[in-house]
């Protein structure tokens, strides 16, 4: 049995024009069927176009496998479930295995004379399922055939770097469509035992405690660098050499069991590169005074997973403290992402204070939004700043100012022609007119907006 993951015949792999055929249905279990459909399109199901133009600096394509293999128990099937993600330039895309792959292989080794237990070719469409035979705690080698990625015009006929998580890198060149197919993975699967349900949980090596949420604090070097290759081993517990803060175990029979950690310093690099973190190739970075590193373990008995956000403090590292000021919200505010499109149901009730970003910024629809900051962090979540700071309006009309539909606040009337900050929405009043609220205070003030228009 090989143990390591590797790829299988990548650089020898012919590149077709073409996407190839994708299986829309692989149910695997006791009981399978499959059905295909060809696609007509250049662009096969991994698709990372998104990820932009690919520069020699950015080559790489991280591919991860993730699958589970169940055994068999008295009342239910065995089972193999199983996807692909890949990552380039901070874009990661995950597909079914039923879209990835024409044809899939389980068999005892990577062998062509060993059992097989599980295989689909979605060409002939023929399945033969063996799961049953499935032994819980044995190691099984998967292939995938025929897989496809694109990566969009834009990186057309030029030549990328495919690392398989545990394997040797490989470099592939893309074809005239920016797509790189008939690609064939190799990896081993485990069998986890279906019967078992202990869960996995992160301690604290030092308190022996629970972890759900880890904390440690280094320091930069002279540079105010710092390096992944360093700094995971100091989080994850390593049992040979006794060092690192928290440990992955699992509670099974009144004892605790260690559990494989599978956080790599790949997973680590991608990380910190989607938080906006640059890691150059050596595996160095300029070091926040704080960000956050997860910690993932994997139970090789019965696939039991646990999760560990660590959050990392650099006294010495360099400030990301956003400057802001508090802001009084004039008219009930909800929360928009990045894109303008909202968040949630949640939302800032009017003459509340909220801490923002020092200006605001203009988003993919052109409208301006104040960022929302939290503990001196940005958060992503954005406010209009129409509900802040107002819009400023010119009268079109003589106006009363109004506290209800059927009161006015003094007689006082705005000219036509007076320039009239208004804050957010209009107010639909009792008696079924619009009103727009003035005046930076908690006092019921409110035009109609007909005298706007």
């Amino acid at each position: 049995m090989k143990k390591n993951l590797r790829i299988v015949s990548v650089a020898a792999a012919a590149l077709l024009a073409v996407a190839p055929v994708a299986a829309t249905a692989m149910p695997v279990n006791a009981a399978t069927t499959a059905t295909t459909t060809a696609t007509t399109t250049n662009k096969p199901t991994v698709d990372l176009s998104g990820a932009g133009s690919v520069s020699e600096s950015k080559d790489t394509v991280i591919v991860t496998p993730s699958f589970t293999l169940n055994s068999a128990t008295k009342s239910t099937p065995a089972t193999l479930k199983g996807s692909i993600e890949a990552s380039l330039n901070g874009t990661s895309v995950t597909a079914d295995v039923a879209d990835v792959a024409q044809n899939v292989t389980l068999t005892t080794d990577d062998s062509n004379n060993e059992m097989v237990y599980y295989s689909y070719d979605a060409g002939t469409k023929k399945v033969k399922n063996n799961l049953s035979a499935v032994k819980p705690g044995d190691n099984y080698f998967m292939t995938l055939k025929n897989v496809g990625f694109s990566f969009g015009k834009a990186n057309a006929n030029k030549t990328l770097t495919f690392k398989f998580k545990g394997a040797k890198a490989e470099k592939v060149t893309l074809d005239q469509y920016g797509n790189a197919t008939r690609l064939e993975f190799g990896f081993e699967v485990k069998a986890y035992n279906s019967e078992d349900t202990s869960t996995v949980s992160f301690y604290d090596k030092k308190s022996g405690l629970v972890a759900t949420q880890g904390s440690d604090m280094t320091l930069a070097d002279e540079n105010g660098d710092l390096n992944v290759n360093t700094l995971l081993p100091e989080l994850s517990y390593n049992k040979k050499n006794g060092k690192g803060k928290y440990e992955a175990m699992q509670f099974k029979n009144g004892s605790f069991n260690p559990v494989t950690v599978t956080t790599t310093t790949d997973d680590v690099k991608a990380e910190l590169e989607k938080a906006g973190i640059k890691v150059s190739d050596d595996g160095s970075f300029e070091a926040p005074d704080t960000f956050t590193v997860t910690l993932n373990a994997k139970s090789d008995v019965n696939g039991k997973t646990a999760s560990l956000p660590v959050v990392v403090t650099v006294p010495n590292g360099k400030s990301t403290v956003v400057p802001s000021a508090p802001k009084t919200i004039m008219h009930n505010a909800y929360y928009y992402d990045k894109d303008a499109k909202r968040v949630g149901t949640d939302k800032v009730t009017r003459y509340n204070t909220v801490t923002v970003a020092m200006n605001p910024t203009k988003l993919a629809n052109g409208i301006s939004y104040y960022e929302v900051i939290e503990s001196g962090k940005a958060t992503g979540k954005y406010i209009n700043a129409d509900n802040i700071d107002g819009t400023k309006r010119t009268l079109k009309h003589n106006a009363y100012v109004y506290k209800s539909s059927k009161k006015r606040v003094n007689k006082v009337v705005l000219k036509k022609g007076t320039e009239v900050t208004t804050y957010g929405g209009s107010y639909k009043f009792k008696n079924g007119k619009k009103y727009y609220k003035i005046g930076a205070d908690t006092k019921k003030t409110y035009v109609r907006v007909e005298n706007f228009d």
